[in-house]
């Protein structure tokens, strides 16, 4: 089982405009750079590095202190439990940052990470950032989930929201919409809309028993 994490496990959307919006660099650098990367006068790359530029020489710590602020979804707990319990490697695939990535995944034992990371030097931000999965990145993060989980792609499962997810869904057996806008809705096997993630064990469960057809299945809401 793959999942996203911004708007997936936790409500935050984006963790790269919520350090923006803590540090008060959204209006002044965030959304500029965003504006100008989707109207593709930049790069992915060079959209990253403008982000990460205006944060430099803030103290690690306080990013830290801000990440942790940002709650799970309801039943994410349960949920991640009880797939454990059945057997399920569970992996985060996620374009946001580390820093809240490693905070949620680790303490919930969580079998793999696959996001960006942020450098630091002395503790503070140093302007470096590593992409690993960019905006459009996540189908080529498959095949290096499959070879470490010795699985085929039609044996894993991935939810999401975004359209990063969705652009996985074809490729694997099962693509869950979670809470997600109609234009990643038609691409998912299924989709669910609630605010608690205890309401995708009905869809995943059945789905690690080796049963059911997901193709057309009918939206949970």
């Amino acid at each position: 089982m793959v999942f996203d994490m911004d708007g997936t496990l936790t409500p935050v959307h984006s963790v790269w405009q919520y350090i923006h919006e803590h540090l008060g660099t959204w209006e002044s650098h965030g959304l500029r750079s965003l504006s100008a990367f989707l109207a593709g006068r930049i790069t992915y790359r060079e959209f990253a590095d403008r982000d990460v530029a205006a944060w430099r020489g803030v103290p690690r710590a306080r990013l830290e202190e801000a990440v942790a602020a940002i709650p799970l979804r309801p039943g994410v707990p349960e949920l991640v439990n009880t797939l454990r319990e059945r057997g399920c490697r569970l992996a985060v695939l996620s374009s946001g940052l580390d820093l809240l990535v490693r905070r949620v995944a680790d303490p919930l034992g969580f079998d793999l990470c696959i996001c960006n990371e942020l450098g630091f030097s002395g503790g503070v931000i140093d302007g470096r950032v590593t992409i690993n999965v960019g905006w459009d990145g996540k189908p080529g993060q498959l095949p290096t989930i499959c070879r470490r989980f010795g699985v085929m792609p039609g044996e894993v499962a991935m939810v999401g929201d975004g359209s990063g997810d969705a652009a996985v869904f074809p490729l694997v057996g099962l693509g869950v919409a979670f809470n997600a806008a109609p234009e990643v809705e038609v691409l998912a096997h299924v989709t669910v809309r609630h605010e608690d993630a205890r309401s995708l064990l009905p869809v995943l469960l059945p789905r690690l028993a080796g049963d059911g057809e997901w193709t057309n299945a009918v939206a949970v809401r």
